[in-house]
């Protein structure tokens, strides 16, 4: 069963292949047949058709990859809870038997610290479980693969626009940084 990472992945890896496809050497005469038949404008007219449409795609994929983004480290950020919690709960507990040690006549901070403390492990229990789901709903979201697809897009494109000009060479692939400085 493919997974939502599994599916971003695969489609970065075709958009990839398709760049590649129109970086070879036969994609790259097709400005050249297109002068030779007199159909320039409309290879540029399909080709800029081709680049809105990916420009459209690429922007639909930048705010979804910064919400997984977001989402993972709101995740992160929330597994700390339930320790903090359950931490909070120890310390009652440990407050609770101090008193009752202390020989002040307060031997029944201890019981009223654990009947503090139980609810408060409980709590924090069930916060663990809530950070368990969403871990499992952000994974859904596969912050990890978006990169990848943006900047296989952004080689696209570049290597889409290339088809445009007789003799013209083709880009080289955006690196990550160049791609993360075009807010991929």
């Amino acid at each position: 069963m493919s997974t939502p990472a599994d599916v971003v992945r695969d489609l970065a890896a075709l958009v990839r292949e398709l760049a590649a496809l129109l970086e070879t050497q036969t994609a790259r005469e097709i400005p050249n047949i297109a002068r030779d038949l007199g159909a320039q404008p409309q290879l540029a007219q399909g080709v800029d058709a081709l680049g809105r449409v990916l420009g459209e795609i690429r922007a639909g994929a930048v705010p979804l990859r910064r919400t997984a983004i977001d989402a993972d480290a709101l995740v992160a950020l929330l597994g700390c809870v339930p320790g903090f919690v359950a931490g909070v709960g120890d310390a009652v507990n440990a407050s609770g038997d101090w008193l009752a040690g202390m020989g002040l006549g307060l031997d029944d901070a201890a019981g009223a610290a654990r009947n503090l403390s139980g609810p408060l492990r409980q709590v924090s229990g069930v916060l663990d479980m809530g950070v368990d789901a969403a871990e499992g709903a952000v994974a859904i979201l596969a912050p990890g693969e978006w990169r990848g697809l943006i900047a296989a897009l952004d080689r696209l494109s570049a290597s889409l626009k290339a088809l445009k000009t007789p003799g013209a060479t083709q880009p080289a692939a955006p690196s990550a940084s160049g791609a993360a400085l075009s807010g991929g």
